[in-house]
């Protein structure tokens, strides 16, 4: 099945690493076959990578970006995920925690970062960041 990506003006989208720019108008392009994509308004800025769950989307958006990066930080991922694992005690944290895992493993490196992201906003909130979305507070068990 094909992938529309509709391009706002001036949009930016990189597709197995090429960096593709729209001019100024709006643009629809199709996409026939599986490709590594990702917009430019998602992807993190390596100074954004600064809390465990943001480390390892980071790492995970560098495999997407750079095949060389996903032969070289698997390994690296795969642990710091199965930290996540550990650390997150809320049964849906940890479930996508796991999908995104099987997706690194399956070299679906998009569909993990969206796995990530309500992980990342969940941990957002448990530090009180000014910008996350409103989400639930984290009930210490043990």
């Amino acid at each position: 099945m094909a992938l529309k990506l509709r391009l706002k003006p001036c949009e930016r989208v990189v597709i197995n690493g090429c960096v593709v720019q729209n001019e100024n108008r709006r643009y629809t392009l199709t996409v026939s076959n599986f490709a590594q994509i990702i917009r430019g308004s998602d992807i993190m800025q390596e100074d954004e990578a600064d809390t465990p769950v943001r480390r390892a989307y980071f790492l995970i958006q560098n495999m997407l970006l750079d095949p060389r990066a996903a032969q070289e930080q698997g390994g690296t991922v795969a642990g710091m995920m199965a930290k996540l694992y550990t650390a997150f005690l809320r049964p849906d944290m940890q479930d996508r925690i796991m999908q995104a895992m099987r997706n690194v493993s399956e070299r679906d490196y998009y569909k993990a970062l969206a796995c990530l992201r309500p992980v990342m906003a969940y941990e957002d909130g448990l530090l009180h960041r000014s910008t996350a979305p409103s989400v639930p507070e984290a009930r210490v068990e043990g």
